[in-house]
């Protein structure tokens, strides 16, 4: 993961191929699953997972709704920039971070956290295998009950579409991005759920909106999904 990694530090010290990573507002996936929330009556109260927290913009969101927040991430400079923004919006004192690898085992106890996000952050995890660690991590934090979103591409993105003929990856419905080298898992419907079988599926939304990516706008195609840890 130590080439990943240090792609992913150069996106974050510059725009990139990424210049919404500088925005300061919640990704609108994000913004959705905390109004989905709202409507399922669901207390802005306990503890929230921002897995790959990156800047903090999901993170800081999430601590101005209430919640106790907790951010994984590797990127120091990321973190830094998390952490300033989360003073100056005043929710520094409900945003804890962990300097750490997202696909090695977490630095949390079992039923810890009552909501788990994943904004595209395990979708850039190079192996099966560290991708599968993530995930069994967040089902053995989230408490019974507890409930996960997950962003992920499809692989009916326009882009990825391309990308996955043009530049495959190493997996099925992977890329690796021209120039960066940066990878990408993304995923059909029937592989989606079968990664996360283990859980109970609440809502899975194909969306699919105007978006900029490597220099042009087209038509961006994600999977939006509520997960529930359901018991044993």
């Amino acid at each position: 993961m130590r080439q990943q990694q240090e792609i992913w530090r150069q996106e974050h010290l510059g725009a990139g191929t990424l210049p919404t990573m500088a925005d300061q507002v919640p990704s609108t996936g994000v913004r959705a699953f905390g109004e989905w929330l709202t409507e399922h009556d669901t207390p802005a109260e306990g503890r929230v997972v921002d897995i790959g927290m990156g800047k903090g913009r999901n993170a800081i969101y999430f601590a101005e709704l209430g919640y106790e927040v907790y951010g994984i991430e590797y990127i120091a400079e990321a973190i830094e920039v998390a952490k300033k923004l989360a003073d100056q919006r005043g929710v520094s004192n409900r945003l804890t971070v962990q300097e750490a690898d997202i696909d090695a085992p977490w630095n949390f106890p079992d039923n810890y956290f009552d909501i788990a996000i994943d904004s595209f952050a395990t979708v850039d995890v190079e192996t099966k295998t560290g991708r599968e660690v993530c995930r069994d991590e967040m089902l053995r934090t989230l408490k019974v009950g507890g409930l996960a979103l997950v962003l992920v591409c499809s692989n009916e993105d326009e882009w990825e579409k391309e990308m996955i003929s043009s530049n495959p990856g190493p997996e099925l419905n992977s890329t690796l991005w021209p120039e960066t080298g940066k990878f990408q898992k993304d995923y059909d419907e029937a592989e989606l759920r079968e990664f996360y079988k283990d859980f109970e599926v609440v809502e899975l939304q194909t969306i699919k909106k105007q978006v900029e990516k490597l220099g042009r706008s087209g038509v961006g195609t994600n999977f939006w999904m509520v997960l529930r840890k359901a018991s044993a």
